[in-house]
């Protein structure tokens, strides 16, 4: 198989590196090369190798989650300029954030190796979701100093996270639709804020969309995993979401 390029940088190059417009630089926070469940099974491969499709065991252990390094100062939108981003969006990700993003670009992106530190240089618009973690002022608690940390979930790019809803089983004894999900709708787990605008014109989504709706998706939406295998999933402990652009929502159902 072929292997992934790296460029190796010396901490001082990394100082001063610059990111392409509409980029972030990522430090990877894990490897495939020997990953294991949260019950212990090895289950990783050679991280250099790499896989010509999306599909399979390969894909389920993609990297697709890092700390976020660096950022642009401001996101470039301009519907007359190629280079302009898909959608008109605010910069919501910071130094520090983690941030999980698309599973073709966590493995085609390019690759900057720093002693023993991957960094990865991804795309803004390919990013799904951040969580952020805040250390509070120090708290007395019964005669000690206490810290407190709060974590915030951050949905980029208008991307929306939606939990999974089974197909109803046809009788008791179908086992076959047990496991399988309706790709015609979700519930919304998380949402951010929607986009402010779009490259094309005809694009347009539903405002009010909140945290608990039941959503019907448009014809042919495909089902993008935010992680693929409750083994590895890190962002919700068991819990796994397909991430789906808030227009590509076309109705509420339970209000």
């Amino acid at each position: 198989m072929p292997k992934r390029y790296q460029i190796e940088l010396t901490k001082e190059e990394l100082e001063r590196t610059k990111i392409p417009l509409n980029h972030i630089l990522v430090k990877m926070l894990h490897s495939s090369e020997g990953a294991k469940s949260k019950g212990g099974v090895v289950v990783g491969f050679l991280v250099d190798d790499t896989f010509e499709n999306d599909d399979g065991h390969a894909a389920s252990l993609a990297e697709v989650y890092g700390e976020v390094f660096r950022v642009p100062d401001k996101l470039f939108f301009d519907p007359d300029d190629p280079k302009s981003l898909d959608v008109d969006v605010d910069m919501e990700l910071q130094v520090g954030d983690t941030v999980w993003f698309d599973i073709m670009e966590a493995k085609n992106s390019c690759e900057f190796l720093c002693g023993n530190t991957l960094f990865k240089s991804i795309p803004y618009y390919a990013c799904y979701v951040a969580k952020r973690t805040r250390e509070m002022k120090p708290v007395p608690d019964e005669g000690m100093i206490k810290s407190i940390k709060t974590e915030s979930i951050i949905c980029l790019n208008g991307y929306v996270l939606l939990s999974p809803i089974n197909l109803p089983q046809i009788s008791p004894l179908d086992v076959i639709s047990e496991d399988q999900i309706d790709k015609t709708r979700g519930i919304i787990a998380f949402i951010g804020n929607a986009p402010k605008a779009y490259l094309r014109d005809e694009y347009s989504h539903i405002e009010d969309l909140k945290v608990g709706d039941e959503v019907i998706l448009d014809k042919k939406t495909p089902i993008v995993w935010l992680e693929r295998t409750v083994a590895l999933a890190r962002f919700d402990n068991d819990n796994l979401y397909f991430v789906v652009p808030r227009r590509k929502i076309s109705m509420v159902i339970n209000r």
